[in-house]
């Protein structure tokens, strides 16, 4: 199989997959919020937030490791055992601090909830590597419905706890049985266990290599969830909860926009990293996909943010709407920096990533501390100005990363940008002309008036662009395409 196909069919796998597991996900967080109050929400977002904050630091660095090296054993021992022991410390760290969070937040309910979902920490260790080897030999489909299965296995948990009244204990046993069937089923599939611990030169470079990728895993989290951590303090628990419904609807658009492509980019941009030319090229074409199709669902939801807030969560979510619909702005950053956190460090430009994603996770930190006192949607317009810098930090990332002049790559952005703008003018424009339909019109209507607008707009000036991007996509799809 061609470089081009294998990236492209795993690609179009993770989509099929990923949002059928984001489908399957939102049925059973659509039902467990018609009987959860705010208040229980809030309150997890801020366990899930630190505990989460802890897990991905702990494992940031083993599933890139083995994809830089795909096949070599040495490579996955010294990654599972530099994670696993990382792990160990986080956890029990987690263990040690949980009274003095609970403390912090007013929330003496935070630390029996921070000790259990501690256990996760550890848990990430046995699935990161098997995952990746799965990615190295681009076995995505299988990915995707390990995914899956862990989504139901973990509603099929937490439905029965929540409909008996037990909110909090519903939504821990939900992360948590999920966990478990996903690791158990991907070692399974990658035929993988536990390796021996390595001899200490190769456990050494383990954590040499995955240091710095710990840093911009804490980091990185920061700057896509963990400012909740900021925001919870400066807001009530309740109106938190309605952020983070927002928030989580933003991070699952991206999930299925982008995050299947995202997840090829690693072992293609290995794949290319010796020959500049070809990794231009390569990252020209891959930023130039991925910026169509996340403009064009963040132009969707984005205008029928009302709809799909209402009809999947129900009216007394009615605070999220404007706040979700702000957040689908921030889509140049997210497509942006989705292209560069794999470029750099399939260069080996480790250090370069922690960086960036250091900066990045700061200026979010300052918006989100100082915006919260003033509500939700200070909150959410602050993170979109934010991006703003953001692409303008990516921008330089990218630069250092093809080594060489990025703006061919960047003007790529400005069509999708545009058409994002129209498109949901447009849709704003028809809602006002055809007032008082029900939710299920206004969900067509502004689904297709902006779907239909970016549509048009992208064929009408740019029409040669988008054909020789069908003609690849069909090539490496059906075998026709090139190395």
């Amino acid at each position: 199989m061609t470089l081009a196909r294998g990236a492209v069919r795993g690609a179009a796998w993770g989509f099929a997959t990923v949002l059928a597991e984001r489908g399957v996900g939102f049925i059973v967080l659509g039902l467990l919020l018609r009987v959860v109050p705010a208040s229980v929400v809030g309150l997890i977002a801020i366990a899930s937030a630190i505990s989460d904050l802890a897990r991905l630091v702990a494992n940031s660095g083993a599933g890139e490791q083995v994809q830089a090296s795909p096949g070599d054993m040495n490579v996955e021992a010294a990654a599972f055992w530099s994670q696993f022991l990382a792990s160990l410390l986080f956890m029990a760290l987690l263990f040690t601090l949980a009274p003095g969070f609970a403390a912090l937040y007013g929330q003496p309910v935070l630390a029996p909830v921070l000790r259990i979902m501690g256990l996760n920490v550890v848990l990430t260790a046995f699935l990161v590597v098997p995952s990746a080897r799965l990615a190295t030999q681009f076995r995505f489909r299988a990915v995707g419905l390990i995914s899956l299965g862990s989504t139901v296995a973990g509603g099929a948990v937490a439905l029965p706890c929540a409909f008996a009244g037990h909110g909090v204990a519903a939504l821990v046993a939900q992360r948590m049985a999920g966990g478990v069937l996903y690791a158990v089923v991907a070692s399974v599939a990658a035929r993988w266990v536990p390796p021996r611990p390595p001899s200490w030169p190769v456990l050494r470079e383990g954590f040499r290599f995955s240091f710095p990728l710990m840093q911009a895993g804490l980091v990185d989290y920061i700057a896509v969830t963990g400012y909740v951590m900021l925001a919870g303090l400066r807001m009530p628990v309740a109106v938190l909860g309605e952020f983070r419904i927002a928030q989580r609807l933003f991070e699952v658009l991206q999930e299925v926009a982008f995050m299947p492509a995202r997840n090829v980019f690693m072992p293609v941009l290995v794949a290319v990293r010796h020959d500049p030319a070809r990794r231009f090229e390569t990252t020209r074409q891959m930023l130039d996909l991925l910026s169509m199709v996340i403009f064009f669902v963040s132009a969707v939801c984005g205008a029928a943010a009302r709809p799909i807030v209402l009809l999947m969560f129900g009216a007394r979510w009615e605070a999220a709407v404007p706040v979700f619909a702000v957040l689908t702005l921030t889509a140049p950053a997210a497509a942006l920096y989705s292209v560069v956190n794999p470029m750099l460090t399939s260069a080996g430009r480790t250090r370069l990533v922690s960086r960036y994603a250091l900066v990045n996770a700061v200026t979010i930190a300052v918006a989100a501390w100082f915006a919260a006192p003033y509500g939700l949607l200070a909150l959410a317009w602050a993170l979109t100005a934010r991006g703003v810098l953001g692409v303008g930090l990516f921008a330089l990332a990218m630069r250092q990363g093809l080594e060489g002049a990025v703006g061919p790559v960047l003007r790529l952005l400005i069509l999708p940008c545009v058409a994002l703008a129209m498109a949901r003018l447009a849709a704003w424009a028809a809602l006002l002309v055809f007032p008082g339909q029900n939710l299920l019109a206004q969900l067509g209507v502004g689904a297709a008036v902006s779907g239909g607008v970016f549509a048009l707009l992208v064929l009408a000036l740019a029409p040669r662009r988008m054909w020789e991007m069908a003609r690849r996509l069909h090539g490496a799809l059906l075998g026709a395409g090139g190395g």
